[in-house]
């Protein structure tokens, strides 16, 4: 489904209404955190013994990208329904790939951040707190954008393929 933050927001405040669930509660419906998100990942993501190969991205072009599981590269040309592809091993659906995923967190430097001199104007402007991480790709995401490490930025009001 692609909202964006406030509407994504908004429905799951809408749900917890319908079903009685608190919002703090712990089974409540709610826009993960950026730690959370990453969690939501395939167990072998984590495996570093297998260095780049465990990005779908690396081993993957977009005809092949659909055959492994994954709506990144213009696989599809357009979203793919949720359970299309196999859950991951955390048991999740569409953690990879498909639409872009909010999280809570505002876009800010991680630990080691240096501006590239060549490229000073993406990341940097937007450590502003007016800009969500989103996390995971989406079927229109090509190049670094699909790597599964990617965290990719917007303003909470934008649809960004989320």
């Amino acid at each position: 489904v692609v909202v964006n933050y406030h509407e994504a927001k908004a429905f799951a405040a809408w749900k917890n209404e319908q079903e009685g669930s608190a919002p703090d509660a712990p089974d409540s419906l709610r826009i993960l955190t950026e730690l959370e998100r990453g969690r939501t990942r395939d167990k072998r993501l984590l495996d570093t013994t297998i260095g780049t190969q465990r990005d779908p991205v690396m081993p993957h072009g977009g005809k092949t990208m659909a055959a492994a599981g994954y709506n990144l590269n213009l696989a599809y040309g357009s979203e793919t329904p949720v359970d299309h592809f196999p859950a991951a091993s955390s048991g999740f659906h569409d953690v990879i790939g498909n639409t872009w995923e909010w999280c809570e967190d505002h876009l800010s430097a991680l630990p080691g951040f240096k501006v590239h001199p060549f490229y000073d104007d993406f990341s940097l402007p937007c450590f502003d707190a007016l800009h969500n991480i989103m996390m995971g790709g989406s079927w229109a995401s090509t190049g670094d954008e699909a790597s599964v490490f990617a965290r990719f930025h917007f303003r909470p009001h934008f649809h960004q393929f989320s």
